[in-house]
């Protein structure tokens, strides 16, 4: 048994089986076994496990099972590459969610998630004045604010959001796109929040 060019190369009761393997972003034990012919057609059973993941095995009862050998499966430079990918794009997400928050963290939460219903007020105002706006008249009322200036800062603020918000949404895309791109590690560290 032994692993070229990315394929496991094996003999089978007199015959050589070349199986494609997957590409590993960190270096894997390849085993082959030999089974029963119910369990697997072709009789061939392999396994690929990548460290710190459990062993697959055959699941038919073990005296049936003969092991042809073992390998090493090399991690490839793509798999390395798309792996690197991965955690810079979770990092980059977990930068933009961070900077998008901080945008309304001096809001308490219940009034976050009153905005909608807000701009939704405001918008109805602003298209006429006599609109149902409830929400914004309790606010109004309790802040002794025209319900009209309320609704006028309350677009106000949705606009400047939308803008600082759709900056930082821009970045993280931007930052997507040229990760997809990116075909080395190097360049693939050169891209940060």
């Amino acid at each position: 048994m032994q692993i070229e060019n990315g394929n496991l190369v094996v003999e089978v009761e007199g015959s050589t089986m070349t199986v494609p393997l997957p590409e590993v972003a960190t270096a894997a034990k390849v085993k082959a076994y030999l089974v029963p012919e119910a369990y697997r057609p072709g009789r061939l059973f392999i396994s690929v496990t990548v460290p710190g993941q459990p062993e697959d095995v055959p699941a038919c009862s073990q005296d049936l099972v003969e092991l042809l050998g073992e390998d090493i499966l090399e991690a490839s430079d793509a798999a390395i590459l798309n792996a690197a990918k991965a955690a810079k794009l979770t990092e980059i997400n977990a930068e933009c969610q961070k900077a998008v928050a901080a945008l309304a963290a001096y809001y308490p939460d219940s009034e976050v998630q009153s905005w909608p219903q807000q701009v939704k007020e405001a918008t109805a105002l602003a298209a006429d004045a006599g609109a149902d706006a409830p929400l914004l008249t309790a606010i109004a009322t309790a802040r002794g604010l025209p319900v009209a200036e309320l609704a006028s800062r309350v677009l106000d603020k949705m606009n400047a959001y939308a803008a600082a918000s759709g900056v930082l949404i821009g970045r993280r895309q931007a930052a997507e796109d040229a990760i997809g791109a990116t075909a080395s590690l190097e360049d693939l560290s050169a891209i940060s929040w």
